[in-house]
């Protein structure tokens, strides 16, 4: 393994920062000397290093970019549901018994949410916003790290088609970062994905992916 020099570790964690440069760079839409000045300007490189910036872009390893298929967007079926609470406890072995009360007021067949998540640390539990009163005695009793509310759902639901695809996840985060929609939390289910985002993003954040199918 080739070991990378500092710039370079710099500018792989700028990359990561900002996925569509690489993209645009890729795809031929900045050239090398417009993307160094734009490196030092944001102050990962001194202006006397240009040269240097200019050399480790030439040699630096870019991802191949892979063409994507647009298509496969086609096929997902989009469900969105609001007023999502997302709570975030401290993971206490007494807490999952009593996560059981949970089942017993949530009705399936009307379209109630519950998810619980178990974590190495935390215990994640995504609930109706209007179901935190008749459970509030179950929550008092442990700690809660994290509360998140006025979320939206967004379930996604794949066919074999879009199952087989590479790159749909990877286009779809890099859509959203260039928008500036945070990514709240991200459960899978099958073939289902479900992103969890702040209800006031959540009408951009469809026009995104159906824009995306109509690609």
């Amino acid at each position: 393994m080739i070991k990378m020099s500092q710039l370079e570790q710099t500018f792989g964690l700028f990359l990561n920062r900002h996925p569509e440069i690489e993209t645009c760079y890729q795809a031929q839409l900045i050239n090398r000397r417009s993307l160094a000045r734009d490196f030092i300007r944001q102050g990962h490189a001194k202006p006397n290093q240009f040269d240097a910036v200019v050399a480790m872009l030439r040699r630096y390893p870019f991802k191949r970019l892979l063409k994507r298929d647009f298509t496969s967007f086609r096929t997902i079926r989009v469900n969105i549901k609001d007023k999502i609470l997302i709570l975030d406890f401290e993971k206490e072995k007494e807490l999952l018994p009593k996560l059981q009360k949970l089942i017993a007021h949530t009705n399936y067949d009307k379209g109630d949410t519950l998810k619980i998540v178990v974590g190495s640390t935390s215990i994640s539990v995504f609930i109706d916003e209007e179901k935190e009163g008749a459970l509030k005695d179950v929550f008092e009793q442990f700690t809660l790290k994290h509360r998140y509310q006025h979320m939206s759902e967004i379930s996604l639901l794949f066919s074999d088609k879009a199952n087989e695809s590479k790159g749909i996840l990877s286009t779809l985060t890099k859509e959203f970062v260039m928008n500036e929609i945070a990514i709240n939390e991200l459960l899978t289910a099958g073939s289902e994905l479900l992103l969890y985002l702040k209800e006031e993003h959540v009408l951009h954040a469809y026009e995104i992916i159906k824009r995306l199918q109509q690609l």
